[in-house]
């Protein structure tokens, strides 16, 4: 070998010597052929597709079944999107005001005046004043644990 070129060449660590023989090794038990390799992305096809790849990078999760409902509603567009708000807490109630560092005099409902933090859920469901709107128009609220299972009626 031309001593000029050794130069240029770094010795390898003991570790990747180490791996250089393992991977010689693997090569030199496999027998190579003349076929065509097929190559299959993940989702099981060979047919690249950019949808299918964004959704394997992003990962897919289903919605839950009542933003299929407030959407499929026949509800005005401004009040699909208020729900929508509201099962999400995103509705700027006092509490998601302090969330934000918002600074107000007293986090406490107005509605009821019991010393309660003004919550999404106290607000439209624990709160005298949502009760007795709800019993207004027929539907009582229950003490579920899940805010959403709270909406009890006899006609559904």
């Amino acid at each position: 070998m031309n001593p000029s070129i050794s130069l240029l060449n770094l010795p390898l660590s003991v570790e990747a010597h180490s791996q250089f023989l393992d991977l010689q090794e693997l090569f030199s038990n496999h027998t190579f052929t003349d076929e065509f390799d097929c190559w299959n992305y993940i989702w099981g096809s060979s047919e690249f597709s950019c949808q299918k790849a964004y959704e394997h990078l992003k990962g897919f999760s289903g919605a839950p079944p009542i933003f299929g409902w407030i959407w499929k509603s026949s509800c005005q567009p401004k009040h699909k999107i208020f729900f929508w708000l509201l099962i999400q807490d995103r509705i700027s109630s006092r509490d998601l005001l302090r969330r934000k560092q918002m600074p107000l005099p007293c986090y406490n409902c107005v509605l009821c005046n019991s010393g309660v933090c003004e919550t999404v859920v106290h607000l439209f469901l624990e709160c005298p004043f949502a009760k007795e709107c709800w019993g207004l128009i027929g539907l009582t609220v229950t003490s579920s644990s899940c805010p959403l299972q709270r909406f009890q009626n006899s006609d559904w």
